[in-house]
């Protein structure tokens, strides 16, 4: 019985190391289903910043009534990008100071200010198809802030300000995405979903850069635009993928989809050890459901607001937040390049979600064919200067990794209860093996002519063999004594004893080997 419980206390021992080390697995899976994962977001970036035409049309008739020259309107216009990047060092910070100061009059902030010279997107975006079905473009794109400033978005459902977004107007025709976690966590705007993969299925746009648009200032090495592809729920930034497409050129985006699935139980588990949080565990600023990555703009934004006095345009922010202005420039590069990772450190820590998923692309890159879209799309525009995009899953499944615990309650008493056995038999193995010993002495002793009587006290000693027992001849122990009579006449020693039984069969078997030897004497 004691070299069972040790034996149990051990076996716990080693079951609590082991789940204090390995608390977690990650198991495997290839029968995920495309619908059980969002098509990604898709942000459409014109590499020019300032158009041309949006320029003229009211910000440069607003400072010449205010008698700005011109060469200091297209001079303030040419360092807008730079409240984007905040990279460069800006010349003549005063006179663009100035000059925004004269725009603020006009009830335009730096946020209104980019958006106003941003080319539209019914303006950069020709034409739209699902899954082979004409859209209109104006339906399923909206105008959001990115990294990249401002771009049309398709299938984006994070926060863009202060203010849910606008919801897109359901279709038909279009699969929704259901949030398989089980989380009571909203979104901003449905999810679209896509059960088809390969060319044709997917999205597939006609992009107008517009390249008579770009400044003659603009020091852009090409006309083209950027594609963004991200987590639907989230701000494009921390993990964004992105490709270029230049004039006269199709962009195919073949996509593979990841899916990050976990237990509930893994709730019981501290966030530090599990290195991931639930979408409901963390309250963020901007949006109730936790993020990697609006968890990480979140902290960048609070460290320039708490070193700088003011955040980016770019991100979105509260109506009551300051947005960074020209003379705020050094400082935000400074601290983008110079503050070390402890002082930028997030509150709270931003670990990755249990509930996730990820996008990995290729791309192929090809001249662009008109032939391949409606005629009266393309028959107004020089095929020349457009470019395309498509962008689709490249295969029919994905693969889904789920988060379960290494050891949990079911797991113990499903292995326990497989060890247990095992550890009982092996006792009754050993306890037998003593009581062979012993019998095997007696039946030795009796062999040699010596008949040895046992009691529980008083005399003779017989070879060292000291058995005990009790009132009804089972053993108790070791300590009694053995007492030498001579074997009654006519009585064989190896008819007197049985042998005792090999192989420990039993102690049952063993106690009464004994007993009936007794009773021969």
């Amino acid at each position: 019985m004691i070299f069972n419980l040790i034996l149990t206390i051990s076996f716990l021992f080693v079951i609590k190391n082991r789940y204090n080390s390995d608390q977690i697995i990650t198991r495997i899976g290839t029968n995920c289903q495309l619908n059980q994962v969002p098509f990604p977001a898709v942000s459409i970036c014109n590499l020019n910043m300032v158009s041309k035409r949006e320029s003229m049309s009211s910000i440069f008739q607003i400072l010449e009534n205010n008698n700005v020259t011109k060469n200091q309107i297209w001079n303030f216009l040419q360092n807008l990008p730079n409240l984007k990047d905040y990279s460069e060092s800006v010349r003549n910070v005063s006179d663009l100071t100035k000059i925004l100061s004269i725009m603020k009059k006009h009830y335009f902030t730096v946020e209104s200010l980019m958006e106003e010279v941003h080319q539209k997107c019914d303006k950069l975006l020709l034409y739209c198809e699902f899954n082979r079905k004409a859209k209109n473009c104006g339906d399923i794109f909206k105008l959001i802030k990115t990294y990249e400033g401002h771009c049309c978005a398709f299938n984006y459902a994070a926060l863009n300000d202060d203010s849910e977004t606008a919801d897109l107007a359901k279709d038909d025709d279009i699969e929704y995405f259901d949030d398989p976690s089980g989380e009571d966590v909203k979104t901003n705007a449905r999810i679209l979903v896509n059960s088809e993969s390969g060319r044709g299925s997917g999205l597939s746009v006609i992009i107008n850069v517009e390249p008579f648009d770009y400044p003659n200032w603009s020091s852009l090495p090409y006309f083209g635009a950027k594609i963004l592809l991200s987590d639907p729920n989230d701000y494009p930034e921390t993990t964004v993928l992105y490709k270029f497409v230049t004039l006269g050129e199709s962009l195919d985006i073949k996509v593979e989809p990841m899916v990050f699935l976990c237990e509930n139980n893994i709730r019981q588990v501290s966030p530090d050890k599990r290195n991931c949080w639930f979408h409901d565990e963390v309250l963020l600023e901007y949006t109730d459901r936790y993020s990697y990555e609006t968890c990480k703009t979140e902290c960048k934004m609070q460290n320039f607001l708490r070193n700088c006095g003011c955040v980016p345009y770019k991100y979105p922010i509260e109506i009551s937040t300051p947005i960074c202005e020209f003379e705020n420039l050094e400082c935000l590069n400074n601290v983008t390049a110079y503050k070390s990772e402890e002082d930028r450190a997030c509150d709270p820590v931003c670990y990755m979600e249990c509930w996730d998923k990820r996008y990995s692309i290729t791309s192929d890159l090809t001249p662009l064919i008109p032939e391949l879209f409606p005629a009266n799309v393309t028959k107004d525009h020089n095929a020349g200067d457009l470019c395309a995009l498509q962008v689709y899953f490249a295969k029919s499944s994905c693969n889904s990794y789920k988060l379960m615990l290494l050891i949990d309650f079911n797991y113990f008493i499903a292995t326990y209860g497989e060890w247990a056995p095992k550890a009982d038999i092996l006792f009754d193995t050993i306890f037998c093996r003593l009581e062979f010993s012993h019998a095997e002495a007696f039946y030795r002793a009796v062999a040699n002519g010596k008949r040895e009587s046992l009691y529980a006290g008083g005399g003779e000693y017989t070879h060292g063999l000291l058995l005990h027992t009790n009132a009804t001849g089972m053993f108790g122990g070791r300590g009694a004594a053995v007492k030498r009579d001579p074997i009654p006449p006519g009585l064989a020693a190896e008819q007197s004893v049985p042998q005792p039984a090999r192989g420990c069969n039993a102690r049952k078997n063993t106690l009464k080997a004994f007993k009936s030897a007794r009773g021969s004497f």
